[in-house]
């Protein structure tokens, strides 16, 4: 099992595979964790610690989508969604917000430590 941790250093995910082999989703990027067995794979094992907000609406080509975020319990930042109203796990894939965890806890992501802030 791995450990996975907020940019800020709060747990916020143990799973069965390290996120890296995990597919991304097309549209955003985002980690696609298989929430529930279906006939084109079965669910990975894991346990997200995160508080549930209200939906948002997003556009995307072709429409809007309806998110379900889960945000870090210590700095609110948003890290995780699905497509239906929580719990966690009552849809078919939970998606991690691209660069909002990190596997080394207190590391920052590469993509946060390659941006340069210009003055």
């Amino acid at each position: 099992m791995m450990s996975v941790d907020c940019i800020c250093g709060e747990f916020i995910l143990v799973i069965d595979k390290s996120l890296a082999a995990l597919p991304r989703r097309k549209t955003d990027g985002a980690i696609a964790i298989r929430s529930q067995d279906s006939e084109h794979g079965k669910a990975r094992v894991f346990k997200l610690n995160a508080t549930p907000k209200e939906p948002i609406l997003v556009e995307r080509q072709g429409g809007h989508e309806r998110q379900y975020r889960f945000h870090c319990p210590r700095c609110t930042l948003p890290v995780a969604y699905q497509s239906t109203p929580p719990p966690v796990k009552s849809g078919p894939f939970l998606y991690i917000f691209k660069g909002a965890l990190s596997q080394v806890q207190g590391q920052v992501p590469q993509m946060h430590s390659k941006m340069r802030i210009s003055r």
